[in-house]
């Protein structure tokens, strides 16, 4: 257990065993706050907040501490070894219905935009026509992502009908990918950027397309991580808050720089590619997440 210094003040020394009851701020009794992340490129905000002192100008001084999955940084959020963590939507759920008095709020998304990409296996040399008779994997049958894909594959002659469509949850199209399952996936475009980084290669792509069916709810469709805070002072998450949206207003070259410089995820392919940007969580999504989301309360 770690040694407390307490002020010889009795007020001050009540305030900070109030503090230490209630694990504010960061882990500890050294007024940092420690923020779990997995080193993914979709955490823009988050690098441009640390990078050009965003959090200081903020009044918060913060510690960014590394996990191999977002399942390891939600389980260092409940043991208290971190105060907040970036999880996915499906990991945020798992760990806030398994952990439902844990006292883990969601207090904001990072987001990603939408784009339908088609992505093929690194081993295939193929263009569009070519798909017939392939097999690519796709979120459900009935996704606006490939309703998409197939109206414009018409537009460029390729009959769809011949190709052979499996459906999966978009998390497990690259590694299905990675292990030649499939020959293609069609996916949302933050998917597509990780799997061009293993060198699989992007044969088509629509930014156009706007989420808003059970496959990609409009509210949830661009949301790539939640905010998770947990014990947390109302103060410091106002700060996080406003630290990355000023972040998320940064010029787009400064959150690739940050990327790179916090990832080493290369310059070259995130070009052609939008940033995340943190946002607060919208009227729509608040009310179907209902009792999760930190209200400072």
């Amino acid at each position: 257990m770690k040694r407390l210094c307490f002020s010889i003040a009795a007020a001050v020394a009540a305030t900070a065993l109030i503090a230490l009851v209630a694990g504010v701020p960061g882990s500890g009794d050294d007024g940092v706050i420690r923020i779990g992340h997995t080193g993914t490129p979709h955490l823009a905000p988050l690098f441009v907040a640390v990078e050009q002192g965003i959090f200081e100008d903020n009044g918060l001084r913060v510690e960014l501490k590394r996990f191999g999955s977002t399942s390891d940084a939600g389980y260092a959020l409940l043991a208290g070894r971190v105060d907040v963590a970036f999880l996915e939507p499906s990991r945020s759920f798992r760990l806030l219905n398994e952990h439902d008095e844990a006292g883990v709020k969601i207090a904001g998304t990072v987001n990603f935009d939408f784009g339908a990409t088609l992505v093929v296996r690194e081993d295939l040399n193929i263009r569009l026509g070519d798909l017939e008779g392939m097999t690519v994997a796709a979120g459900s049958r009935h996704c606006i992502l490939l309703s998409q894909f197939k109206h414009d594959a018409q537009r460029h002659g390729v009959d769809a009908g011949k190709i052979n469509f499996v459906y999966t949850a978009f998390e497990t199209m690259l590694p299905a990918l990675e292990a030649g399952q499939v020959d293609a996936i069609l996916t949302r475009a933050s998917y597509a950027l990780l799997a061009q980084a293993e060198g699989h290669k992007i044969l088509y792509q629509n930014w156009d397309v706007v989420p808003g069916d059970a496959c990609c709810p409009a509210y949830l469709a661009q949301v790539e991580y939640f905010m998770l805070v947990k014990d947390l002072e109302p103060r410091y998450v106002r700060g996080m808050d406003a630290a990355l949206r000023e972040a998320s207003e940064r010029p787009p070259e400064d959150s690739r720089n940050a990327i790179m410089k916090h990832t080493q995820f290369p310059l070259g392919l995130q070009q052609g590619f939008p940033v995340a940007r943190y946002l607060v969580i919208g009227q729509e999504l608040k009310q179907e997440l209902g009792d999760w989301v930190w209200t400072g309360n």
